[in-house]
């Protein structure tokens, strides 16, 4: 059973295990659903993280005990019901430039030291890193389905893990303070998808044309989290493309269950 502990006198948090893990993630997200679907009066808001997901409430409206009593019994059997089948989960299949110049949709930005254009600005330093091609980076960071585990920071902004440790690089000494939307950066088996400008301490392995955050949308981010993306390399010809279709909300992305393609991970 995961721990309920108050945040201040409007919030609480629901703690999993200290690990960050697909399986921990599985269970914040099924809690988070069931919270969801019983529509208990006051709540105002969950976030979930990696291993936690913060309920916000009013306390005018239930006061604690009540609170952490509904949801401490919503978590009954969650562990064994979150770690079932995943063939079923969704897949999103994310087009990707690993490197080449593009386009940025606001040309008077500044992005730290160079003008944005540069899908991949670190693909060298990981490539140094690693001890390996761009050709096999790309193949390392592309072969493996990918799970979401949250939105951080911001919508659109999220935080993807590989199942595999697939690099050792570090996070860079400094951080940039700005990046263009759409940038991926990665972090040992982690990566962040970059929905709109943001700061960001990783490093840039890549670009994707589509839109990742569009505020005009019935769903805003495109990604969301508890689903599973496959990073799909392209070539500059088809970003351009894609990104022109996405702009215009002209793009339909591939998405389809796990167990409808053989070999999935």
């Amino acid at each position: 059973m995961p721990v309920i502990k108050p945040v201040g006198d409007c919030a609480l948090t629901v703690e999993f295990e200290n690990r960050i893990s697909i399986g921990v993630n599985r269970q914040v997200h099924a809690v988070d659903r069931r919270i969801a679907e019983a529509s208990v009066p006051g709540i105002v808001e969950t976030v979930p993280t990696y291993r936690t997901l913060i309920v916000h409430y009013r306390p005018e409206i239930i006061r604690y005990r009540e609170i952490a009593k509904k949801i401490g019994d919503l978590c009954e059997g969650v562990s064994d019901n979150a770690q079932g089948d995943a063939s079923d989960d969704i897949v999103l299949e994310l087009p990707v430039l690993y490197g080449g110049e593009v386009d940025v949709d606001d040309p008077n930005a500044l992005y730290d030291g160079w003008d944005g254009r540069e899908t991949s600005p670190d693909m060298q330093a990981i490539m140094d890193h690693e001890h390996k091609s761009r050709e096999e980076i790309i193949d390392i960071h592309t072969k493996n389905l990918c799970y979401v585990y949250f939105q951080a920071f911001a919508i659109g902004h999220s935080y993807v893990g590989n199942p595999e440790k697939i690099f050792s690089i570090p996070r860079r000494a400094t951080p940039r303070t700005l990046i263009p939307a759409g940038t991926l950066g990665v972090y040992g088996d982690q990566t962040v998808l970059n929905g709109v400008d943001l700061p960001c301490g990783w490093n840039l392995i890549g670009r994707t044309p589509v839109v990742l955050y569009d505020r005009n949308r019935e769903q805003q981010s495109l990604v969301r989290s508890g689903e599973w993306i496959k990073f799909v390399p392209i070539t500059l010809k088809e970003y351009k493309e894609i990104h022109e279709a996405s702009k215009h909300g002209e793009y339909v992305p591939v998405t389809y269950k796990r167990s409808e393609k053989e070999g999935a991970k």
